[in-house]
């Protein structure tokens, strides 16, 4: 009964003392306590969690002139890339032309080539002369479609998100009833899982899994 007790008391010493040499040997200089450090860092690390890290590219606007140098607006596509980790795409589009409708007659017919906005989102390797985009919406007139959401598979590499529009803006501070601005909002969230540490530093810091 002796020696049964002993044994138990030797098992349930060898955690408390192999933490005690640990922590003796992390205050030494060198390699060595730099190793022992990290590992008890890591040991004393909360449960990490698997969160959402979102990614967002995206375009937006508000004409304010009738300058034809200010009219246009084509900026260089955003590069966006995807990998295997990525579950999710979303796309989100909203258009704004004031008096695209007057007396409830739509207006956009007679507009359509001077007020439009043209967005494509582009996979890799796409010919933009022949392929059809993965997502593309032409407004010319108000438009507030819902967002928009892809799931896997995904072609992998750069894909491109692409704007082109043209809008006017005009203010006429005595009658504000006739001033008007045309605008848009254009965005592609890219969405991927990430391994999320309850004591880290950074509250947005999330790594990729």
């Amino acid at each position: 009964m002796k020696g049964a007790v002993e044994r138990s008391l030797m098992r349930a010493a060898k955690p408390v003392f192999l933490a005690v040499i640990l922590l003796s040997m992390s205050t030494f200089s060198g390699c060595i306590g730099l190793v022992v450090s990290r590992e008890l860092m890591e040991w004393n690390r909360g449960v990490p969690e698997t969160e959402e890290a979102v990614v967002v590219y995206g375009f937006e606007r508000v004409f304010d002139s009738t300058d034809p140098e200010d009219i246009i607006f084509h900026p260089e596509p955003h590069q966006i890339r995807i990998d295997s980790e990525v579950k999710e795409i979303q796309v989100f589009f909203r258009v704004q032309m004031d008096f695209s409708e007057i007396a409830g007659v739509e207006t956009s017919n007679l507009t359509s080539t001077v007020r439009y906005v043209h967005a494509m989102l582009w996979e890799p390797g796409a010919n933009k002369n022949t392929d059809t985009p993965y997502w593309e919406e032409n407004a010319t007139t108000d438009r507030y479609p819902p967002l928009q959401r892809f799931s896997p598979p995904f072609e992998l590499g750069v894909w491109e998100l692409e704007v082109e529009a043209q809008g006017y803006g005009l203010t006429f501070p005595p009658i504000d009833q006739i001033s008007f601005h045309d605008e848009f909002e254009v965005s592609v969230s890219v969405i991927r899982p990430c391994i999320e540490f309850p004591e880290r530093a950074d509250p947005d810091e999330c790594i990729p899994v």
